[in-house]
């Protein structure tokens, strides 16, 4: 039967051949062996990963649908103890919780509840102010540069040349989509709320980072202090909290808690496939899925700015795993 190679795999084969001359044949025979399975595996990966990112983008579109019903630290509070509901019996059910040494791990788990304040509240206030596309854009942004940022200040990560430009681009595309916002009052507010909820969020990731928690035990860690965090400031800044009823709302809360559920473990499945580097990629489809539904849905504008700081922003988001994909070609070979 005769081998069917593509146009990525003949980019392999001369960079292998290049590097090893004749015996770079012996590489090639065993890459072209096994590519049919891999590039299987891989285009599986690709597509869980797709449907991750189109569950995490719908966030917006929940948001958007509950409105001011709830209150954001209400409705975050509320889809934290529904993900909860939903994911202790699985947990459970797969063996998979174990105990939790807080004494020894208090400090970083204290931190983690106060950053959690910062994560959806604010966020929820940006999607309803300033469209589901801009925000979480904003947002992913802020992630990425915050994980830049932090990751070399408190986790002694290397700052490399790709990652410097990858900063270097996630703040130009920013600053290109705050610009017609300076000196006005329109989506100024919002936009700087999605900033430091992507903050936030990079900080409760750098801290799961270095807790010694399985992932199962850090994701439930995460949701409960989401819950504590966001509970308290419910009541103190007097959110509307509805009585369960035949609200619609509640139905947009509860299928808002099924999508966090789902996007989490469909992003696990498909880093299984393809690992973290591809999986950062091709996430940055959230990006588009977000844009998409803001425009669709929502009749949210669409701007030159936005067009250009967006792209700018998905080419930071991407740079560093591109170049650990390349990095991972030269080491094959």
């Amino acid at each position: 039967m005769q081998t069917v190679i593509s146009l990525s795999q003949k980019l392999l084969i001369v960079l292998c051949f290049q590097k090893n001359g004749y015996f770079g044949f012996e590489i090639i025979t065993g890459i072209v062996t096994n590519m049919n399975e891999v590039k299987k595996s891989i285009s599986l990966g690709v597509g869980i990963i797709l449907i991750s990112s189109f569950f995490y983008a719908s966030y917006g579109i929940w948001t958007k649908l509950m409105g001011d019903f709830f209150g954001g630290y209400s409705a975050t509070a509320l889809r934290s103890l529904l993900v909860l509901i939903i994911l202790i019996p699985l947990a459970i059910w797969r063996h998979e919780l174990k105990s939790f040494d807080y004494k020894k791990n208090s400090k970083s788990l204290i931190l983690l509840t106060l950053f959690s304040a910062l994560v959806w509240g604010p966020l929820y206030y940006a999607v309803l102010k300033a469209g589901i596309g801009l925000s979480l854009t904003i947002n992913y942004a802020a992630i990425v540069v915050g994980l830049l940022l932090l990751g070399k200040i408190f986790d002694g990560e290397k700052f490399t040349k790709e990652k410097q430009w990858s900063a270097f681009f996630g703040i130009i595309g920013l600053v290109i989509i705050f610009a017609p916002t300076f000196g006005t009052n329109q989506h100024l507010l919002p936009l700087i709320a999605a900033l430091i909820s992507g903050f936030a969020v990079a900080a409760n990731i750098i801290i799961l980072k270095g807790l010694p928690y399985s992932t199962t035990q850090s994701t439930i860690s995460l949701w409960i202090a989401s819950v504590i965090s966001n509970i308290p400031l419910a009541f103190i800044l007097n959110e509307p909290l509805p009585a369960i009823s035949m609200h619609i709302e509640w139905l947009y809360l509860l299928a808002f808690a099924i999508a966090s559920v789902i996007a989490s473990w469909l992003m696990l499945r498909g880093v299984e496939h393809i690992g973290a580097g591809l999986a950062g990629i091709v996430g940055l489809s959230e990006i588009v899925f977000s844009v998409i539904f803001g425009v669709i849905l929502f009749n949210e504008d669409l701007t030159q700015f936005m067009i250009i700081g967006i792209a700018l922003i998905m080419l930071a988001a991407g740079l560093p795993y591109i170049k650990s994909k390349f990095s991972t070609i030269n080491e094959a070979c």
